[in-house]
């Protein structure tokens, strides 16, 4: 995915790893549903006949990729909880197969086929996504990463009425720190977040003219567009206008 270079720099390798670490999470609660959706169908499906204990272990698996990428996030535990999917998948085809031939076709549910389809799509997706992020979450400093945590952290927490360097965007899905030379940008489910200097931040506003400004930036994660509203888009505009403090 094409980005801008800035999130090669340190500071936001930490930030991407935060996000990564918080996708990885969600999947993870995802896979611990799904396999003991899995786990419940099978206790069931087994009572029919044996054959059915394939989804009783395979729901075990998912259930333990889940808890596994809960507990450690990586891309790992994220590859494992979508080749799981995979492999419920391909055994329900072939179940589906088996009654068939067997002239059990209106035992053959549909639905038994889309949802593992789905989850193994959802699960390879966000592989696809952050898989270059493998290096950086496995060696990144765990300190660095718990500060820049809790600097997303921090910046959802503080009052905006009381804090005249943070500007939130109208979805209020998003929230800039205006810091002398640069700014930190982050998402509230913290699935984005960067940090770059006031030239690149200039680049990224689609019309600096507008009462209203909107911002567009090229993200390693997926592309990042929001808008604000007059007062938040004037306190952007003091801030670019605004000369840099001069670093001592």
């Amino acid at each position: 995915m094409l980005h801008d270079p800035v999130f090669d720099s340190t500071e936001n390798q930490a930030l991407l790893v935060v996000c990564a670490r918080k996708t990885i999470r969600q999947a993870a609660i995802l896979g611990i549903v799904w396999g003991s959706i899995n786990l419940v169908i099978g206790f069931f499906a087994i009572q029919a006949t044996p054959l059915n204990a394939g989804i009783l272990v395979l729901g075990l698996l998912m259930l333990g990729a889940g808890f596994t990428a809960l507990r450690k996030p990586s891309i790992h535990s994220l590859l494992s909880e979508a080749a799981v999917s995979v492999l419920l998948l391909c055994w329900n085809i072939g179940i589906a197969i088996f009654n068939a031939r067997s002239g059990y076709g209106d035992h053959v549910n549909g639905h038994g086929l889309i949802w593992p389809a789905i989850a193994a799509i959802i699960f390879f997706r966000q592989y696809q996504r952050l898989s270059h992020l493998k290096e950086a979450i496995a060696s990144m400093d765990r300190a660095k990463v718990k500060e820049a945590s809790d600097l997303c952290k921090q910046l959802f927490k503080s009052r905006l009425k009381q804090s005249l360097e943070i500007v939130e965007a109208s979805s209020r899905r998003y929230r800039l720190r205006l810091m002398s030379g640069s700014v930190f940008c982050a998402q509230r489910n913290l699935k984005q977040a960067f940090h770059m200097s006031r030239e690149n931040f200039t680049q990224c506003i689609r019309d600096p003219g507008k009462k209203r400004l909107r911002v567009v930036v090229r993200h390693p994660l997926g592309k990042i567009a929001y808008a604000f509203d007059k007062n938040n888009s004037d306190k952007i505009k003091g801030w670019l206008a605004a000369p840099p403090l001069p670093v001592i």
